[in-house]
């Protein structure tokens, strides 16, 4: 069933074969359904063509109009030859550069006409065992369809592979070869090769070697296609606002007469039989964390009702060790940062895994890997007790029953995804509604013996362990052999009884009264304002049936901060690990499990104010209200939160300075803030690693008590939201106004290159142009006019710089002009590439800003850049968690309200002479800011800038 696709990575529910003569099997390449004779979701209408190609439509209506698109071709990295390692995802990419009817470059024009946008909704992936195409339709109509399905029998058999566009694309394909080679990358790929030594996959992972990329021909290419992209390897989905029945009829008449032009090789998959119980890695930003694995052969059994209760049986078990995880972790002087237990059945069906994963310093992994072991060995030993096995059940019908409810308003992208993946897996795909009505009557009568017996299935192997860590020397196989072996030799003390939780915070003081509110029609908002200055911005929508979002803005954010002391911002997202006066986070947590409630905790930084945020159901409003107001009138600042910060604070430091990419927006977003440390996003690795003991409270104390704005968005009626606030942020007696503090930054051009050094590959190097704007409120009309040339130079670039030039995988061009901070705005261009190639990627940048400046733009031009830029913004307006944004803003800025309201009709009312306009005044000829980040290691650094970069154009 679908629900087990829905847990994230490694951490999916499934079973152990069962001991049965002869299982039914899955079978690959059929709709579960046809061979189990089980009932998949009957709102899809399921299908499969006489040549092998199946599909599934579906009629969705979230968003209200539009269509998602996806074709699963059921070969990956998996079904290359040894000397094809990497033409699967080389033949993605060139299914963008023409076939038998369309032109290279051709695609991404006639999607962008149809107001897509390359990237967000005209993309692909290749993985190890399939590779999908995906395009997302703003609108429903024929011509979307036409075109989608076009595009797929285009992709299916009729591409050129022509070897001029094969070498063009060689260089962005290797681009992306350097984006994807992290150091967490690397640490995958050791540890997978640790777990299913023995099996084709660790020598298979899609990106391939850079050898086979530089060798790719049409020749290679062309066998690798024609084996694999056939008819009956093919899955085509598609979900909107349609016709299924005569969406059904174009498939048909579309496809029937595809034929397959090769045949598949016989792959052996080989068996996982791992050779050591131990295995390392380290290198500079990469996660410390340590693997426990229990590796098993894969379960290829079919979908059954007794398997799925099988599955569940799992899942609670997990979820038992996962929260038992999870409260030692959250105690004070937990040596771990986080744990979680998890297993998938047929890992790329090469092997089952049951995992628990630990993040933990470098200097405490020897007591994590105790702490956790300690904890999965005395669940095994005593046993599930009765209240944690019901808290578990509680969490687990929670989540089914709250899913069934807000099934109807999924949004059609991510129904198509979650149809892929139950290709892909030969799963039989269900609605959550299904789920729940099959699900929580089994979980109702689970009991503790078949529980634990799930438990010791699942670690009944002895397991290998993975350390990855960030520390320049290594423990060693000898040290690693030993800890594994003392953590579990160890004498196991009592297991601690859960404590019963009793909620404190149902009443805030005396409750106060509405003092006045009003009705905004064009936003679709009420505002009311209590007697304590409390405000209160409600839009009740239908986007997400069963769904609140809740956002509440307290004092004066990063504005109002010393610069002295704004550099620990980065720690007040750890603010609500440190729980409340009266509950740990810990506390908090058991409470709403144990009792079903729905509700989060999250504290923002934002520019202008703290924001307090939460997720909930209309059922459990007023709790997550509670806990919210909680954190804001009796936070608890406990020594949790800075632990964790302390723990966690050189995990991210070290992370960022190993990735170029992480260096470049760091030091690009600081430069566009002037440098003010207030508005910087992410920290420099001195401000990093320091943590004091007081550095939230005095961050945090004093604005906190503070007037509150709260907003809240989604299926919502206004005397609830009333009525919530009323008894919360609205109780008591009034809290200080929120003071006024600056948010003006001063950002000026700089004549000399920034050059940011990273640690990571030496390659590895980003390059970009910063042309400085008025910020919004300054000149509304320029900002407008920014976004729109600002789409027409990324067209630009895509077609040169990656398409014709292949100097990178994907062109970034943005224009930002703020609506919180005074005096920001630019509009910038840069790519990832090497050092080498900075001045020819300049020098053609310089062109096209000059060639911007000196003439209009077609209509063609002008058309494919606000389409996407319409539609956009036409789908945000169908987003609680837009709305959710922009009214908090308004509640510090009512201006943006404006903003809002005019958006669309600004955008399309964009000239290609205001374009041309925005160029010549602010871009072309001027001086820009260039920020680079390019490799510490001596033989890169000596790379520099364009010597014109500096000159006046």
């Amino acid at each position: 069933m679908k629900y087990r696709m829905l847990v994230a990575s490694l951490l999916l529910v499934s079973s152990a074969p069962l001991l049965a003569a002869e299982p039914m099997v899955k079978q690959p390449g059929r709709w579960a359904q046809d061979y189990t004779g089980r009932k998949a979701d009957p709102n899809v209408r399921f299908g499969t063509l006489p040549n092998g190609l199946r599909y599934a439509i579906l009629h969705n209506e979230t968003p209200s109009d539009g269509v998602a698109m996806r074709m699963r071709i059921g070969s990956g990295s998996l079904q290359e030859r040894d000397e094809e390692q990497g033409l699967a995802h080389f033949l993605e990419h060139m299914a963008f550069r023409g076939s038998a009817n369309i032109a290279d470059g051709e695609v991404v024009h006639m999607l962008e006409r149809q107001g897509l946008r390359f990237g967000p909704d005209t993309n692909a992936f290749t993985s190890q065992d399939q590779t999908v195409y995906m395009f997302n339709f703003p609108k429903a109509d024929a011509t979307a369809v036409d075109t989608g399905l076009k595009l797929f029998r285009e992709i299916g058999e009729r591409l050129n592979l022509a070897p001029a566009a094969i070498d063009a694309e060689k260089g962005v394909v290797l681009s992306e070869e350097r984006l994807r080679d992290s150091a967490q990358y690397r640490m995958a790929k050791a540890n997978l090769a640790s777990m299913l030594d023995g099996t084709r996959v660790i020598n298979r992972w899609p990106i391939g070697t850079i050898d086979t990329v530089k060798g790719a021909t049409h020749d290679r290419l062309s066998r690798f296609y024609k084996a694999n992209y056939r008819p009956d390897n093919a899955t085509i989905v598609v979900v909107g606002n349609i016709d299924p029945a005569a969406l059904e009829g174009k498939i048909k008449a579309s496809f029937a007469d595809w034929k397959p032009a090769g045949g598949a090789d016989a792959i052996d998959l080989g068996s996982p039989a791992p050779k050591k119980s131990t295995a390392e890695f380290s290198a500079p930003g990469a996660p410390d964390q340590l693997t426990l694995t229990w590796v098993g052969a894969p379960d290829r059994r079919a979908e059954t009702d007794a398997l799925d209760r099988e599955t569940l049986v799992k899942r609670v078990a997990l979820t038992v060790l996962n929260q038992r995880l999870a409260d030692r972790a959250m105690k004070p002087g937990a040596p771990f940062v986080g744990a979680q237990a998890g297993y998938i059945s047929s890992l790329l069906h090469s092997g089952s895994l049951t995992t628990l994963s630990v993040s933990a310093t470098p200097e405490k992994w020897r007591d994590a890997l105790d702490s956790v072991s300690e904890e999965q060995r005395m669940l095994l030993r005593d046993g599930v007790q009765p209240g944690e096995l019901q808290r578990a059940v509680t969490t687990l019908t929670t989540q089914f029953q709250a899913k069934a409810a807000s099934s109807s308003t999924q949004k059609s992208p991510d129904l198509a995804d979650q149809i892929v993946g139950a290709a892909a897996n030969d799963d039989l795909y269900t609605n959550d509604i299904q789920d729940a009505a099959f699900l929580v009557p089994l979980l109702a009568k689970i009991q503790k013996a078949e529980v634990d017996s799930a438990l010791k299935g699942l670690f009944a192997r002895q397991p290998i362990l993975f350390r990855s860590s960030s520390s320049k020397s290594a423990a060693g196989e000898a040290q690693l052999t030993a800890a594994l072996g003392t953590a579990y030799s160890r004498a196991l003390g009592a297991q601690a009884k859960e404590a019963t939780i009793a909620w404190p915070y149902t009443s805030f003081g005396k409750t106060g009264g509405v003092v006045s509110q009003t009705v905004d029609a064009k936003l679709g908002t009420t505002t009311v304002k209590f007697a304590n200055g409390t405000r209160l911005l409600v839009k009740p929508t239908l986007f997400e049936k069963e769904k609140i979002q809740v956002a509440v803005s307290i004092g004066n954010g990063r504005s109002g901060v010393s610069p002295g002391l704004a550099r620990k911002l980065w720690e007040t997202q750890f603010y609500p690990l440190g729980g409340t006066a009266k509950l740990s986070l810990g506390e908090i947590t058991q409470w709403a499990q144990t009792t079903g409630k729905v509700a989060t905790v999250n504290l923002e930084a934002g520019a202008r104010a703290f924001i307090l945020r939460g997720n909930t159901r209309p059922t459990d409003l007023l709790t997550q209200m509670q806990l919210l107001a909680a954190y804001a009138r009796d936070p608890g600042f406990r020594t949790e939160a800075t632990e964790k910060a302390r723990s966690f604070g050189p995990m991210l430091g070290g992370q960022i300075e190993a990735n170029a990419g992480a260096v470049f927006a760091r030091g690009s977003q600081a430069l566009m803030v002037g440098n003010d440390p207030r508005f910087r996003v992410l920290p420099n690795f001195a401000d990093i690693v320091t943590v004091g003991d007081n550095d939230l409270s005095a961050l945090l104390k004093q604005q906190l008590g503070t007037q509150a704005d709260v907003v809240m968005v989604g299926d919502v009626s206004v005397a609830d939201a009333i009525k919530a606030t009323e008894a919360t942020f609205a109780s008591g007696s009034s809290p200080a106004p929120v003071a006024t503090a600056p948010n003006k930054v001063t950002v000026q051009a700089l004549a000399t290159p920034v050059v940011f050094p990273h640690k990571g590959r030496a390659d590895q190097a980003f390059y970009g142009e910063y042309y400085l704007l008025p910020d919004y409120f300054a000149d509304p009309k320029t900002s407008n006019a920014a976004d729109v040339a600002a789409s027409v130079l990324q067209t630009r670039l895509v077609d040169t710089v990656r398409e014709k030039m292949g100097l990178t995988y994907s062109p970034m061009v943005d224009a930002a002009a703020s609506l919180e901070l005074q005096g920001q705005g630019y509009l910038s261009a840069g790519i990832e590439t090497p050092p080498a190639n900075f001045a020819a990627f300049h020098n053609l940048l310089d062109g096209q800003l000059k060639d911007l400046a000196a003439k209009p733009v077609s209509d063609d031009e002008l058309a494919r850049a606000k389409q996407p830029l319409i539609e956009g913004q036409r789908k945000k307006l169908e987003n609680n968690a837009y709305w959710l944004a922009k009214l908090t803003q308004v509640t510090r800025e009512p201006r943006v309200r404006d903003q809002v309201l005019g958006e669309l009709d600004a955008i399309s009312a964009v000239t290609a002479a205001d374009v041309q306009a925005v160029i010549g005044k602010y871009v072309a000829g001027k001086q820009p800011t260039v920020a680079i980040a390019q490799s510490a290691q001596p033989q890169a650094s000596a790379a520099a800038a364009p010597k014109s970069v500096g000159m006046k154009r």
